[in-house]
Protein backbone atom coordinates (compact mmCIF):
# COMPACT_ATOMS: atom_id res chain seq x y z
CA UNK A 1 0.00 0.00 0.00
CA UNK A 2 1.43 3.36 -1.04
CA UNK A 3 1.47 6.00 1.70
CA UNK A 4 -0.04 8.97 -0.13
CA UNK A 5 0.36 11.12 2.97
CA UNK A 6 4.04 11.58 2.15
CA UNK A 7 3.00 13.55 -0.94
CA UNK A 8 0.58 16.01 0.69
CA UNK A 9 3.11 18.83 1.10
CA UNK A 10 4.26 18.39 -2.50
CA UNK A 11 0.66 18.44 -3.72
CA UNK A 12 -0.02 21.63 -1.78
CA UNK A 13 2.97 23.36 -3.36
CA UNK A 14 2.04 22.00 -6.78
CA UNK A 15 -1.52 23.32 -6.53
CA UNK A 16 -0.27 26.78 -5.50
CA UNK A 17 1.98 26.80 -8.57
CA UNK A 18 -0.55 25.22 -10.91
CA UNK A 19 -3.72 27.28 -10.52
CA UNK A 20 -2.27 30.45 -12.14
CA UNK A 21 -1.03 28.33 -15.06
CA UNK A 22 -4.51 26.83 -15.47
CA UNK A 23 -6.19 30.25 -15.39
CA UNK A 24 -3.64 31.62 -17.85
CA UNK A 25 -4.48 28.84 -20.29
CA UNK A 26 -8.23 29.43 -19.88
CA UNK A 27 -7.93 33.17 -20.55
CA UNK A 28 -5.72 32.57 -23.59
CA UNK A 29 -8.23 30.08 -24.99
CA UNK A 30 -11.04 32.59 -24.40
CA UNK A 31 -9.10 35.22 -26.35
CA UNK A 32 -8.64 32.92 -29.36
CA UNK A 33 -12.31 31.90 -29.21
CA UNK A 34 -13.31 35.59 -29.22
CA UNK A 35 -11.27 36.20 -32.37
CA UNK A 36 -12.97 33.36 -34.23
CA UNK A 37 -16.45 34.41 -33.05
CA UNK A 38 -15.74 37.94 -34.27
CA UNK A 39 -14.76 36.68 -37.69
CA UNK A 40 -18.11 34.93 -37.90
CA UNK A 41 -19.70 38.37 -38.30
CA UNK A 42 -17.72 38.92 -41.51
CA UNK A 43 -18.39 35.58 -43.18
CA UNK A 44 -16.43 32.45 -44.14
CA UNK A 45 -13.68 34.36 -45.97
CA UNK A 46 -12.77 36.25 -42.79
CA UNK A 47 -12.78 33.08 -40.67
CA UNK A 48 -10.55 31.35 -43.22
CA UNK A 49 -8.21 34.36 -43.47
CA UNK A 50 -7.58 34.45 -39.73
CA UNK A 51 -7.23 30.67 -39.57
CA UNK A 52 -4.64 30.60 -42.37
CA UNK A 53 -2.74 33.52 -40.85
CA UNK A 54 -2.56 31.68 -37.55
CA UNK A 55 -1.03 28.65 -39.32
CA UNK A 56 2.10 30.73 -39.98
CA UNK A 57 2.00 32.58 -36.66
CA UNK A 58 2.20 29.22 -34.88
CA UNK A 59 5.80 28.97 -36.11
CA UNK A 60 6.63 31.93 -33.87
CA UNK A 61 4.77 30.17 -31.06
CA UNK A 62 6.79 26.97 -31.57
CA UNK A 63 10.12 28.83 -31.40
CA UNK A 64 8.99 30.82 -28.36
CA UNK A 65 7.78 27.75 -26.50
CA UNK A 66 11.01 25.93 -27.36
CA UNK A 67 13.20 28.72 -26.01
CA UNK A 68 10.83 28.99 -23.05
CA UNK A 69 11.41 25.32 -22.28
CA UNK A 70 15.14 25.97 -22.22
CA UNK A 71 14.77 29.00 -19.98
CA UNK A 72 12.47 27.32 -17.45
CA UNK A 73 14.83 24.34 -17.20
CA UNK A 74 18.00 26.40 -16.74
CA UNK A 75 16.43 28.99 -14.42
CA UNK A 76 14.74 26.39 -12.20
CA UNK A 77 18.12 24.68 -11.81
CA UNK A 78 19.80 28.00 -10.98
CA UNK A 79 17.07 28.78 -8.42
CA UNK A 80 18.07 25.61 -6.60
CA UNK A 81 21.78 26.43 -6.93
CA UNK A 82 21.25 29.83 -5.31
CA UNK A 83 19.64 28.18 -2.27
CA UNK A 84 22.41 25.73 -1.45
CA UNK A 85 25.69 27.15 -2.81
CA UNK A 86 27.55 30.15 -1.52
CA UNK A 87 28.03 31.37 -5.10
CA UNK A 88 25.35 33.30 -6.92
CA UNK A 89 23.32 31.60 -9.61
CA UNK A 90 23.23 32.75 -13.21
CA UNK A 91 19.46 33.17 -13.59
CA UNK A 92 19.73 36.80 -14.72
CA UNK A 93 22.33 35.91 -17.35
CA UNK A 94 20.15 33.05 -18.60
CA UNK A 95 17.14 35.36 -18.87
CA UNK A 96 19.04 38.09 -20.71
CA UNK A 97 20.66 35.75 -23.20
CA UNK A 98 17.46 33.84 -23.93
CA UNK A 99 15.58 37.10 -24.51
CA UNK A 100 18.26 38.42 -26.86
CA UNK A 101 18.34 35.10 -28.71
CA UNK A 102 14.56 35.13 -29.03
CA UNK A 103 14.46 38.67 -30.42
CA UNK A 104 17.16 37.84 -32.99
CA UNK A 105 15.25 34.71 -34.09
CA UNK A 106 12.00 36.69 -34.36
CA UNK A 107 13.36 39.34 -36.75
CA UNK A 108 13.21 37.12 -39.88
CA UNK A 109 9.54 36.43 -39.12
CA UNK A 110 8.91 40.18 -39.03
CA UNK A 111 10.67 40.72 -42.37
CA UNK A 112 8.96 37.76 -44.05
CA UNK A 113 5.59 39.06 -42.90
CA UNK A 114 6.27 42.50 -44.34
CA UNK A 115 7.56 41.22 -47.68
CA UNK A 116 5.84 37.91 -48.40
CA UNK A 117 2.52 37.78 -46.51
CA UNK A 118 0.49 37.52 -49.76
CA UNK A 119 2.60 34.61 -50.97
CA UNK A 120 2.36 32.75 -47.64
CA UNK A 121 -1.44 32.85 -47.71
CA UNK A 122 -1.64 32.04 -51.42
CA UNK A 123 0.47 28.86 -51.21
CA UNK A 124 -2.09 27.43 -48.77
CA UNK A 125 -4.59 27.40 -51.64
CA UNK A 126 -6.71 30.35 -50.55
CA UNK A 127 -9.19 32.17 -52.80
CA UNK A 128 -8.30 35.74 -53.92
CA UNK A 129 -10.61 37.37 -51.35
CA UNK A 130 -9.08 35.28 -48.57
CA UNK A 131 -5.55 36.07 -49.77
CA UNK A 132 -6.13 39.82 -49.45
CA UNK A 133 -7.68 39.60 -45.97
CA UNK A 134 -5.25 36.95 -44.74
CA UNK A 135 -2.17 38.82 -46.00
CA UNK A 136 -3.16 42.02 -44.18
CA UNK A 137 -3.82 40.08 -40.97
CA UNK A 138 -0.62 38.01 -41.25
CA UNK A 139 1.58 41.06 -41.88
CA UNK A 140 0.34 42.66 -38.65
CA UNK A 141 0.66 39.63 -36.38
CA UNK A 142 4.13 38.71 -37.71
CA UNK A 143 5.22 42.30 -37.06
CA UNK A 144 4.47 41.49 -33.40
CA UNK A 145 6.84 38.47 -33.46
CA UNK A 146 9.55 40.11 -31.27
CA UNK A 147 6.94 41.04 -28.64
CA UNK A 148 5.42 37.57 -28.81
CA UNK A 149 8.85 35.99 -28.31
CA UNK A 150 9.68 38.23 -25.34
CA UNK A 151 6.36 37.36 -23.70
CA UNK A 152 6.65 33.59 -24.17
CA UNK A 153 10.22 33.50 -22.85
CA UNK A 154 9.46 35.81 -19.93
CA UNK A 155 6.43 33.73 -18.92
CA UNK A 156 8.48 30.59 -18.57
CA UNK A 157 11.53 32.27 -17.10
CA UNK A 158 9.50 33.60 -14.18
CA UNK A 159 7.78 30.25 -13.80
CA UNK A 160 11.23 28.72 -13.47
CA UNK A 161 11.78 30.76 -10.29
CA UNK A 162 8.49 29.47 -8.86
CA UNK A 163 6.56 32.65 -9.71
CA UNK A 164 3.52 31.58 -11.73
CA UNK A 165 1.29 34.47 -10.60
CA UNK A 166 3.11 37.32 -12.36
CA UNK A 167 2.83 35.65 -15.79
CA UNK A 168 -0.86 35.07 -15.09
CA UNK A 169 -1.43 38.76 -14.25
CA UNK A 170 0.52 39.96 -17.31
CA UNK A 171 -1.33 37.62 -19.63
CA UNK A 172 -4.77 38.38 -18.19
CA UNK A 173 -4.14 42.11 -18.76
CA UNK A 174 -2.79 41.41 -22.25
CA UNK A 175 -5.75 39.21 -23.15
CA UNK A 176 -8.26 41.79 -21.88
CA UNK A 177 -6.53 44.43 -24.03
CA UNK A 178 -6.64 42.03 -26.96
CA UNK A 179 -10.35 41.27 -26.59
CA UNK A 180 -11.36 44.92 -26.07
CA UNK A 181 -9.34 46.20 -29.03
CA UNK A 182 -10.29 43.31 -31.31
CA UNK A 183 -14.01 43.76 -30.65
CA UNK A 184 -13.76 47.55 -30.80
CA UNK A 185 -11.71 47.77 -33.99
CA UNK A 186 -13.37 44.89 -35.83
CA UNK A 187 -16.95 46.05 -35.19
CA UNK A 188 -16.42 49.79 -34.64
CA UNK A 189 -17.69 49.76 -31.05
CA UNK A 190 -17.57 53.04 -29.10
CA UNK A 191 -14.72 55.38 -30.09
CA UNK A 192 -13.00 52.78 -32.30
CA UNK A 193 -13.17 52.87 -36.11
CA UNK A 194 -14.64 49.81 -37.83
CA UNK A 195 -11.79 48.17 -39.77
CA UNK A 196 -12.91 44.53 -39.88
CA UNK A 197 -10.44 41.66 -40.00
CA UNK A 198 -7.34 43.82 -39.60
CA UNK A 199 -8.84 45.11 -36.36
CA UNK A 200 -8.31 41.67 -34.86
CA UNK A 201 -4.70 41.79 -36.07
CA UNK A 202 -4.10 45.19 -34.51
CA UNK A 203 -5.73 44.04 -31.27
CA UNK A 204 -3.26 41.16 -31.16
CA UNK A 205 -0.31 43.42 -32.03
CA UNK A 206 -1.04 45.97 -29.28
CA UNK A 207 -1.73 43.24 -26.70
CA UNK A 208 1.63 41.54 -27.40
CA UNK A 209 3.38 44.92 -27.24
CA UNK A 210 1.76 45.70 -23.88
CA UNK A 211 2.78 42.31 -22.45
CA UNK A 212 6.39 42.68 -23.66
CA UNK A 213 6.67 46.20 -22.22
CA UNK A 214 5.26 45.04 -18.88
CA UNK A 215 7.88 42.31 -18.68
CA UNK A 216 10.72 44.66 -19.61
CA UNK A 217 9.61 47.04 -16.86
CA UNK A 218 9.36 44.17 -14.36
CA UNK A 219 12.88 42.95 -15.17
CA UNK A 220 14.51 46.37 -15.55
CA UNK A 221 13.27 47.69 -12.20
CA UNK A 222 13.67 44.36 -10.36
CA UNK A 223 9.99 43.83 -9.58
CA UNK A 224 10.60 40.07 -9.65
CA UNK A 225 13.21 37.46 -8.76
CA UNK A 226 14.84 38.10 -12.13
CA UNK A 227 16.47 41.14 -13.68
CA UNK A 228 18.24 41.90 -16.93
CA UNK A 229 22.00 41.59 -16.88
CA UNK A 230 24.79 40.05 -18.92
CA UNK A 231 28.07 38.91 -17.33
CA UNK A 232 30.96 41.38 -17.44
CA UNK A 233 32.75 39.45 -20.18
CA UNK A 234 29.69 39.34 -22.47
CA UNK A 235 27.84 36.31 -23.79
CA UNK A 236 28.34 33.03 -21.96
CA UNK A 237 28.55 30.50 -24.78
CA UNK A 238 27.99 27.61 -22.36
CA UNK A 239 24.54 28.99 -21.54
CA UNK A 240 23.78 29.48 -25.24
CA UNK A 241 24.90 25.93 -26.04
CA UNK A 242 22.78 24.44 -23.25
CA UNK A 243 19.82 26.61 -24.24
CA UNK A 244 19.80 25.23 -27.78
CA UNK A 245 20.46 21.69 -26.57
CA UNK A 246 17.22 21.87 -24.57
CA UNK A 247 15.19 24.10 -26.89
CA UNK A 248 15.86 22.62 -30.33
CA UNK A 249 14.21 19.22 -29.72
CA UNK A 250 11.22 21.03 -28.21
CA UNK A 251 10.92 23.28 -31.28
CA UNK A 252 11.17 20.26 -33.59
CA UNK A 253 8.59 18.41 -31.50
CA UNK A 254 6.11 21.26 -31.86
CA UNK A 255 6.78 21.43 -35.58
CA UNK A 256 6.20 17.70 -36.01
CA UNK A 257 2.96 17.86 -34.04
CA UNK A 258 1.74 20.58 -36.38
CA UNK A 259 2.90 18.66 -39.47
CA UNK A 260 1.25 15.36 -38.61
CA UNK A 261 -2.15 17.01 -38.14
CA UNK A 262 -2.45 17.33 -41.93
CA UNK A 263 -2.30 13.61 -42.85
CA UNK A 264 -4.26 12.66 -39.72
CA UNK A 265 -7.08 15.07 -40.60
CA UNK A 266 -7.01 13.72 -44.16
CA UNK A 267 -7.40 10.20 -42.75
CA UNK A 268 -10.41 11.20 -40.65
CA UNK A 269 -11.93 12.99 -43.67
CA UNK A 270 -12.02 9.67 -45.54
CA UNK A 271 -15.02 8.87 -43.35
CA UNK A 272 -16.90 12.05 -44.18
CA UNK A 273 -17.24 15.67 -43.19
CA UNK A 274 -19.24 14.64 -40.12
CA UNK A 275 -16.31 12.56 -38.85
CA UNK A 276 -13.90 15.47 -39.33
CA UNK A 277 -16.24 17.86 -37.53
CA UNK A 278 -16.70 15.31 -34.75
CA UNK A 279 -12.96 15.01 -34.18
CA UNK A 280 -12.56 18.77 -33.81
CA UNK A 281 -15.56 18.99 -31.47
CA UNK A 282 -14.14 16.27 -29.23
CA UNK A 283 -10.72 17.88 -29.31
CA UNK A 284 -12.20 21.26 -28.34
CA UNK A 285 -14.02 19.74 -25.34
CA UNK A 286 -10.80 18.02 -24.26
CA UNK A 287 -8.85 21.28 -24.66
CA UNK A 288 -11.31 23.17 -22.48
CA UNK A 289 -11.78 20.63 -19.67
CA UNK A 290 -8.62 18.55 -19.31
CA UNK A 291 -5.79 20.20 -21.26
CA UNK A 292 -5.31 23.11 -18.79
CA UNK A 293 -4.51 20.66 -15.97
CA UNK A 294 -2.41 18.50 -18.29
CA UNK A 295 -0.20 21.45 -19.25
CA UNK A 296 -0.06 22.81 -15.70
CA UNK A 297 1.10 19.49 -14.24
CA UNK A 298 3.95 19.26 -16.75
CA UNK A 299 5.04 22.85 -16.07
CA UNK A 300 4.87 22.45 -12.29
CA UNK A 301 6.91 19.24 -12.47
CA UNK A 302 9.63 21.07 -14.40
CA UNK A 303 9.70 23.95 -11.89
CA UNK A 304 9.86 21.79 -8.76
CA UNK A 305 12.19 19.07 -10.01
CA UNK A 306 14.52 21.58 -11.67
CA UNK A 307 14.95 23.42 -8.38
CA UNK A 308 15.63 20.14 -6.56
CA UNK A 309 18.23 19.16 -9.16
CA UNK A 310 19.88 22.56 -8.74
CA UNK A 311 20.08 21.81 -5.02
CA UNK A 312 21.74 18.46 -5.92
CA UNK A 313 18.80 16.47 -4.55
CA UNK A 314 17.92 13.97 -7.29
CA UNK A 315 16.00 11.78 -4.85
CA UNK A 316 13.79 14.76 -4.02
CA UNK A 317 13.19 15.24 -7.76
CA UNK A 318 12.11 11.62 -8.02
CA UNK A 319 9.78 11.99 -5.04
CA UNK A 320 8.22 15.11 -6.58
CA UNK A 321 7.71 13.26 -9.86
CA UNK A 322 6.12 10.29 -8.09
CA UNK A 323 3.81 12.70 -6.28
CA UNK A 324 2.77 14.33 -9.56
CA UNK A 325 2.17 10.92 -11.13
CA UNK A 326 -0.17 9.99 -8.28
CA UNK A 327 -1.91 13.37 -8.53
CA UNK A 328 -2.40 12.66 -12.23
CA UNK A 329 -3.74 9.19 -11.50
CA UNK A 330 -6.32 10.64 -9.11
CA UNK A 331 -7.42 13.88 -10.76
CA UNK A 332 -6.93 13.35 -14.49
CA UNK A 333 -8.42 9.87 -14.31
CA UNK A 334 -11.48 11.47 -12.72
CA UNK A 335 -11.51 14.02 -15.54
CA UNK A 336 -11.24 11.21 -18.08
CA UNK A 337 -14.25 9.49 -16.51
CA UNK A 338 -16.21 12.75 -16.84
CA UNK A 339 -15.29 12.94 -20.53
CA UNK A 340 -16.23 9.30 -21.10
CA UNK A 341 -19.53 9.27 -19.21
CA UNK A 342 -20.54 12.83 -20.07
CA UNK A 343 -19.60 12.63 -23.75
CA UNK A 344 -23.21 12.75 -25.06
CA UNK A 345 -23.96 15.91 -23.07
CA UNK A 346 -20.60 17.64 -23.62
CA UNK A 347 -20.56 17.15 -27.38
CA UNK A 348 -24.26 17.96 -27.62
CA UNK A 349 -23.45 21.62 -26.95
CA UNK A 350 -21.67 21.80 -30.31
CA UNK A 351 -23.92 19.89 -32.70
CA UNK A 352 -27.40 18.42 -33.08
CA UNK A 353 -26.60 16.45 -36.23
CA UNK A 354 -27.05 12.78 -35.20
CA UNK A 355 -24.16 11.41 -37.27
CA UNK A 356 -21.72 14.09 -36.12
CA UNK A 357 -22.91 13.69 -32.53
CA UNK A 358 -22.38 9.93 -32.55
CA UNK A 359 -18.85 10.27 -33.93
CA UNK A 360 -18.08 13.08 -31.45
CA UNK A 361 -19.10 10.90 -28.52
CA UNK A 362 -16.76 8.11 -29.63
CA UNK A 363 -13.82 10.46 -30.30
CA UNK A 364 -14.29 12.11 -26.89
CA UNK A 365 -14.44 8.75 -25.15
CA UNK A 366 -11.15 7.76 -26.78
CA UNK A 367 -9.63 11.03 -25.52
CA UNK A 368 -11.13 10.38 -22.08
CA UNK A 369 -9.45 6.97 -21.90
CA UNK A 370 -6.15 8.50 -23.00
CA UNK A 371 -6.31 11.62 -20.80
CA UNK A 372 -4.45 10.27 -17.72
CA UNK A 373 -1.94 8.43 -19.91
CA UNK A 374 -1.19 11.59 -21.89
CA UNK A 375 -0.70 13.55 -18.65
CA UNK A 376 1.68 10.87 -17.35
CA UNK A 377 3.72 11.56 -20.49
CA UNK A 378 3.52 15.30 -19.74
CA UNK A 379 4.68 14.91 -16.14
CA UNK A 380 7.60 12.63 -17.03
CA UNK A 381 8.54 14.94 -19.91
CA UNK A 382 8.49 17.82 -17.43
CA UNK A 383 11.00 16.04 -15.21
CA UNK A 384 13.28 15.15 -18.12
CA UNK A 385 13.12 18.73 -19.42
CA UNK A 386 14.20 20.06 -16.03
CA UNK A 387 17.24 17.79 -16.29
CA UNK A 388 18.03 19.08 -19.77
CA UNK A 389 16.69 16.07 -21.69
CA UNK A 390 14.08 17.13 -24.24
CA UNK A 391 15.34 14.61 -26.77
CA UNK A 392 13.62 11.61 -25.18
CA UNK A 393 10.11 13.16 -25.20
CA UNK A 394 10.71 14.31 -28.79
CA UNK A 395 11.80 10.89 -30.04
CA UNK A 396 8.95 9.21 -28.16
CA UNK A 397 6.37 11.52 -29.70
CA UNK A 398 7.68 11.16 -33.25
CA UNK A 399 7.85 7.36 -33.03
CA UNK A 400 4.47 6.91 -31.34
CA UNK A 401 2.52 9.40 -33.47
CA UNK A 402 4.01 8.08 -36.71
CA UNK A 403 3.59 4.42 -35.79
CA UNK A 404 0.28 4.46 -33.94
CA UNK A 405 -1.71 7.69 -34.37
CA UNK A 406 -1.08 7.74 -38.11
CA UNK A 407 0.28 4.35 -39.20
CA UNK A 408 -1.78 1.89 -37.14
CA UNK A 409 -4.88 4.08 -37.37
CA UNK A 410 -4.69 3.94 -41.16
CA UNK A 411 -4.03 0.19 -41.28
CA UNK A 412 -6.93 -0.63 -38.98
CA UNK A 413 -9.35 1.92 -40.40
CA UNK A 414 -8.80 1.41 -44.14
CA UNK A 415 -7.07 -1.85 -45.21
CA UNK A 416 -8.47 -3.83 -42.26
CA UNK A 417 -11.87 -2.22 -42.78
CA UNK A 418 -12.56 -1.42 -39.12
CA UNK A 419 -13.35 2.22 -39.87
CA UNK A 420 -13.32 4.95 -37.23
CA UNK A 421 -12.86 2.50 -34.30
CA UNK A 422 -9.45 1.73 -35.81
CA UNK A 423 -8.55 5.41 -35.44
CA UNK A 424 -9.76 5.41 -31.82
CA UNK A 425 -7.48 2.43 -31.09
CA UNK A 426 -4.51 4.12 -32.78
CA UNK A 427 -5.04 7.31 -30.75
CA UNK A 428 -5.06 5.50 -27.40
CA UNK A 429 -2.05 3.34 -28.28
CA UNK A 430 -0.19 6.51 -29.28
CA UNK A 431 -0.68 7.88 -25.76
CA UNK A 432 0.45 4.57 -24.20
CA UNK A 433 3.57 4.31 -26.39
CA UNK A 434 4.61 7.90 -25.62
CA UNK A 435 4.21 7.41 -21.88
CA UNK A 436 6.11 4.13 -21.98
CA UNK A 437 8.99 5.69 -23.90
CA UNK A 438 9.62 8.48 -21.37
CA UNK A 439 8.95 6.14 -18.42
CA UNK A 440 11.85 3.97 -19.57
CA UNK A 441 14.21 6.95 -19.38
CA UNK A 442 12.75 8.05 -16.02
CA UNK A 443 13.28 4.63 -14.45
CA UNK A 444 16.91 4.53 -15.64
CA UNK A 445 17.83 7.48 -13.40
CA UNK A 446 20.39 8.75 -15.93
CA UNK A 447 18.63 12.12 -16.13
CA UNK A 448 20.04 13.12 -12.72
CA UNK A 449 23.61 12.73 -13.96
CA UNK A 450 22.83 14.77 -17.09
CA UNK A 451 21.49 17.63 -14.96
CA UNK A 452 24.53 17.57 -12.66
CA UNK A 453 26.92 17.77 -15.62
CA UNK A 454 25.05 20.76 -17.07
CA UNK A 455 25.03 22.67 -13.78
CA UNK A 456 28.72 22.03 -13.12
CA UNK A 457 29.62 23.05 -16.69
CA UNK A 458 27.87 26.41 -16.30
CA UNK A 459 29.48 27.26 -13.00
CA UNK A 460 32.98 26.18 -14.03
CA UNK A 461 32.74 28.56 -16.99
CA UNK A 462 31.93 31.43 -14.62
CA UNK A 463 34.88 30.81 -12.28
Amino acid sequence: MVNLGQYYSIWNEAIVLAWPVVLNHIFTTAMRTTDMLLMGFFGPAAVTAVGLGDVWERLVLRFGLGLGTGSIALISQETGVEEVRSEAGSSDEVLSQVLLTGVVISLPFLLVGLLFSDFLIAILGAAPEVIQLGAEYLMIILAAAPFRMITLISDRSLQGTGDTRTPMVVNVISNVVNIVLSVGLALGVGPFPEIGVVGVGWGTFVAKLVAALMYLVIFTFSFSHLSLGLPDDGWDLIIVKQLFKISLPRILQGGYQSLITFPFNALVLLFGTEAAAAYHIARRVHQQLVAPLHRAYGTVTTIMTGKALGMDKPFESKKITDAMLWLTAITITAGGVVLFVGAPVLTGFFTDDPVTLNHSINFLRALGIGAPILTLYGVLSGLLSSAGDTRTPFYGLVISQTSFKLGLSYLLAVPAGIGLPGIFIGMVLDFIARAGWVARRYLSGDWADEARVMIDERHKSQN
